[in-house]
């Protein structure tokens, strides 16, 4: 299993929400997110794309909101009627995954449940986020604990 502990300025990620825990994280298949991710492609972007979890809820135990879309630096880069989520500069854990959908993902989040079972990383959930250098490749950040 492949991960590294990277340190990251504040990143921003614009594009439409989906909420939950109507999509549980980690789940595969979603109406509302396809049909998000569907509506964003179709739009003028401000940046490569990307997906941040944000404002997560340990009583539900998942996210209440993802924003599908792209990273940005400003506001200018911020497509009209797009939002934002700013997630904190931190420690993350990065996970990186080659491959199709939904192949990528499960080898993802097979990683991530390891690492974390093996006292590897300890989650903070303050922000997570992934970005998609290219169509086969995901690069998932985890606000974890410093070492």
């Amino acid at each position: 299993m492949q991960f590294e502990i990277v340190e990251r300025d504040e990143t921003w990620v614009a594009g439409l929400p989906v909420r939950s825990p109507k999509r549980a994280l980690g789940e595969l298949r979603d109406r509302d997110l396809e049909g998000a991710w569907s509506s964003v492609l179709h739009h003028e972007l401000g940046g490569p794309l990307a997906t941040a979890y944000t404002d997560y809820s340990s009583e539900l135990g998942t996210y209440n909101t993802q924003i599908v879309g792209y990273a940005c630096h400003s506001f200018d880069e911020v497509t009209r009627g797009h939002l934002v989520a700013r997630l904190p500069r931190g420690t993350y854990a990065k996970f990186s995954s080659v491959g199709n959908f939904p192949q990528i993902m499960i080898g993802l989040w097979t990683q991530i449940a390891y690492a974390e079972e093996s006292n590897r990383i300890s989650r903070t959930f303050t922000g997570d986020f992934e970005f998609y250098p290219h169509a086969y490749k995901i690069d998932l950040y985890l606000a974890v604990e410093p070492r």
